[in-house]
């Protein structure tokens, strides 16, 4: 149950603020964690090939992987840059408006680009992506079994942010769970797909804005989560009940609050499977790069 869950993270908030600020190292050393795999884990999920290694090494130090996509260290660098700008915005107490949305897409995506895409008749094209404007063309999409998704059509594109906006701004007003709106927020945002690339990214950036804003962890989808992620995301599309997809929001959110307490309490915040991860994930990327040049030779 998502009020269950809800209640659970309530309850850990509460014993993080009783417990007081961290040291100006400690902050420092969670921050700069949790913007990584942040950045590594929302780009991942849509296909990124950097390792959380090369993210690091990237955000760090600036330097690129070797053999990677150029558009995968761009997607990272925007990504980076737009997590500072929902900061400053939750700090500036600035309201969430569609000059801001779309001012968030261009940090994000950096520069125009061509993506591949399917054509109505089937045909393999190249499709423009442009950056802070709606969608001009329909971007829907094809699911696995063959079936087209349909969102929102572009010329319903600007009524249906506004209605998003006014939503929730009466929601927050009325004093609704920050998790429940956050959540609710990011899935009408993907039904509307308003924009032509990034918009699980922009979703996942807003959904945090707003839980930042009322001073809770952020919610880390992770990787290895994306199946399920997926799934709630399309239950609740069958049923229109959102019930499962915020109490799985609700869940990414203890993973990011139980680092925080970790901080808090003086104790590690390191997991001792990182390396064997990176390892896993390192020979996952050689075996795609394998089969990728069998296919061409």
């Amino acid at each position: 149950m998502a009020t269950d869950i809800i209640t659970e993270i309530d309850r850990l908030k509460a014993e993080l603020d009783e417990l007081g600020h961290l040291s100006p190292d400690a902050a420092s050393r969670l921050e700069q964690k949790l913007r990584i795999e942040w950045n590594y884990h929302s780009n991942a999920i849509e296909g990124n090939s950097l390792t959380l290694g090369e993210t690091r090494t990237l955000i760090l130090h600036g330097l690129t992987a070797r053999g990677k996509p150029m558009r995968d260290h761009l997607d990272i660098l925007g990504h980076n840059d737009a997590v500072a700008a929902i900061e400053e915005t939750v700090h500036a107490g600035d309201v969430l408006n569609q000059a801001f949305i779309r001012n968030l897409h261009i940090i994000l995506l950096k520069e125009p680009y061509e993506t591949p895409a399917e054509a109505s008749d089937g045909r393999r094209t190249m499709r423009p992506i442009s950056v802070g404007q709606y969608k001009r063309v329909p971007n829907n999409v094809r699911t696995q079994t063959g079936e087209m998704h349909y969102f929102a059509p572009p010329e319903q594109v600007q009524s249906m942010m506004s209605d998003l906006i006014d939503w929730h701004r009466s929601k927050e007003a009325e004093g609704e769970h920050p998790i429940v709106v956050a959540a609710t927020v990011h899935y009408r945002f993907v039904q509307i797909h308003p924009f032509d690339d990034g918009n699980g990214r922009m979703a996942r950036l807003l959904m945090n804005l707003i839980l930042m804003k009322h001073g809770y962890a952020i919610a880390m989808v992770q990787r290895d989560g994306r199946d399920r992620y997926i799934a709630e995301i399309e239950q609740a599309q069958a049923t229109g009940s959102l019930s499962g997809f915020i109490a799985y929001i609700a869940e990414c959110c203890r993973y990011s609050l139980g680092l925080h307490l970790r901080a808090t309490r003086g104790e590690s915040i390191e997991d001792p499977d990182d390396i064997d991860r990176e390892i896993a994930i390192f020979k996952r990327s050689m075996a795609a790069a394998s089969d990728r040049d069998d296919f061409t030779n």
